[in-house]
Formats: structure tokens, sequence, C-alpha cells
């Protein structure tokens, strides 16, 4: 259990950053800006350390949310923004079913009747089963 959160949350990680250096490379070229509005300095006057702090928080919040509207894309950034937030959406769904296949057995009913000779297992699932219809004879 610890393991798969340790996965999940690397993961993530891994997302946020690498679109954070996305988006940092956009506004290094000016080929798409993300613009904090409550910042002080003008875009010019950027810092490195500004520019790194921006990317990260837009990416994070595009990902995990809506956003809340204080920093904006422009240019390029609004296409990878737009990625970004889809995959965001998606992420978790394909996360709960790849862990839904994972963790019950494979047991597809081949016809409408509720026959057990009629049931097709995969992998492991035949001797779960036969031992499941063992114990509860």
């Amino acid at each position: 259990m610890i393991y798969n959160f340790t996965v999940l949350a690397l993961f993530y990680a891994n997302v946020v950053v690498t679109f954070a250096v996305i988006y940092i490379l956009l506004d290094i070229t000016d080929l798409g800006p993300v613009v904090d509005h409550y910042e002080t300095s003008t875009l010019e006057g950027k810092h490195w350390f500004d520019r790194v702090t921006t990317s990260l928080y837009f990416s994070v919040l595009t990902l995990f949310s809506v956003g809340y509207g204080d920093v904006t894309p422009f240019g390029w950034s609004r296409a990878v923004a737009i990625i970004q937030a889809t995959f965001g959406y998606i992420l978790p769904a394909v996360l709960v079913i790849q862990y839904m296949k994972d963790s019950e057995p494979a047991i597809v009913l081949r016809s409408k009747r509720r026959n057990p000779s009629s049931l097709t297992f995969s992998g492991q699932s035949q001797s779960r089963y036969n031992s499941w219809s063992n114990t509860n004879k």
C-alpha cells in the first residue's frame, strides 16, 4: 500500500515538474509566458527563481484543479495548459480502472446464465475460484 502511494506520488511529481519545465522554456523563449497578475516585477525583469516558482505553481494548479486565475498562460502555454488539464482529468480515472483491474479476479461471463461452468478465467483467477468454490460448498 505504501509502495503504491509512493509510486503514485512520484509519478504525479514527475508530471508536474515536466510540465513546469515546458512552461519555463516557453517563458524564456517568449513563445508563451505564464503571467502572475499579483507579481510586482515586470516580465522582462523576472528573476529565474520567480519563473521556476510561478511555473511550478501553475503546473500543480493546472494538473489538480481548474486554477485560481491569479496566473494566466499566454501563447503556446495555453495549448500546453489544455493538454495538462486534460491529462489531470483523465489520469485519476485511468488509475482507478487499473487498480480495479489488478485487484479483482478477471471473470468473464460467456452467457447470461449464472452457471459456474460457463465462466472463463484468466491467469491466477482459476485457482482463486476453485479455492473459493471448495470452501463455499
